[in-house]
């Protein structure tokens, strides 16, 4: 029986390209995101691609939004076996001009939007006791980076909770799992930079800070959703400094 998987931030450059990998792979994928038309779009693709697809719209930090996703997915496919938290946003300004507004922006989809996600899913999942949960944060929750306090505080966030959830829901057999990417060709994450600044970055070496590229986390997508992670939780995967 095919597995389903709900991906938030699935009309995005990274979310859209592990929507692709799964669906052909064989998976029921829902594409969730704030932009529906977009998230139609790309479900559309899939389908005409002989992948199995629906879309979804969702706002991520709204409880009743993410409860509808969720319950959507479970109506369509009679379960839910896997969701991968893409949704998120960025921001490049230094703390001293930070504004409360812009802090609660990006800390509501980046933060709140993986709690409320990630909650619900487990709930979906609980009665089976079987599901996996993936959270994407990135290279800057760990190290930190200038002009973006909001960006890294709201990642370093998802590491712990992740960490904090794996082990409480373990005992209902749900792997909790997240992917720290560094900077990769998309453009939330070319935002702020000059031409001439996303330039120099992607001449460094991938090994030394370069870019992260999108088969590297498919790849690691593709396989903490297989059989062969099925005892991994709690663990935190860094693709790339920051």
């Amino acid at each position: 029986m095919a597995e389903s998987v709900i991906v938030t931030g699935g009309a995005g450059g990274l979310g859209s390209s592990v929507c692709a990998a799964l669906a052909e792979d064989g998976f029921q994928v829902v594409v969730a995101d704030f932009r529906k038309d977009d998230a139609e779009a790309v479900a559309s693709k899939l389908k005409s691609e002989g992948g199995e697809a629906r879309a979804a719209g969702v706002d991520v930090g709204d409880k009743q939004s993410v409860e509808a996703m969720i319950q959507g997915a479970v109506d369509a496919y009679g379960k839910l076996d896997h969701q991968i938290n893409f949704a998120g946003l960025m921001g490049r300004f230094p703390i001293a001009e930070m504004t409360e507004e812009e802090w609660d922006r990006v800390i509501r989809v980046n933060l709140r939007g993986v709690f409320l996600c990630s909650q619900a899913a487990a709930a979906a999942m609980r009665p089976r006791k079987s599901g996996r949960i993936i959270n994407v944060a990135s290279g800057r929750g760990i190290a930190g980076a200038p002009y973006s306090a909001h960006y890294s505080a709201s990642k370093a966030g998802v590491i712990a909770f992740t960490k904090s959830m794996a082990v409480e829901v373990t005992p209902d057999n749900i792997l909790v799992n997240n992917i720290c990417p560094g900077r990769t060709e998309t453009p939330m994450a070319r935002a702020g930079y000059t031409e001439e600044q996303w330039q120099a970055i992607k001449a460094v070496d991938p090994l030394q800070g370069g870019l992260t590229q999108k088969d590297e986390i498919t790849g690691l997508v593709r396989y903490l959703v297989s059989d062969a992670a099925r005892y991994i939780t709690g663990q935190t995967f860094l693709l790339r400094t920051p």
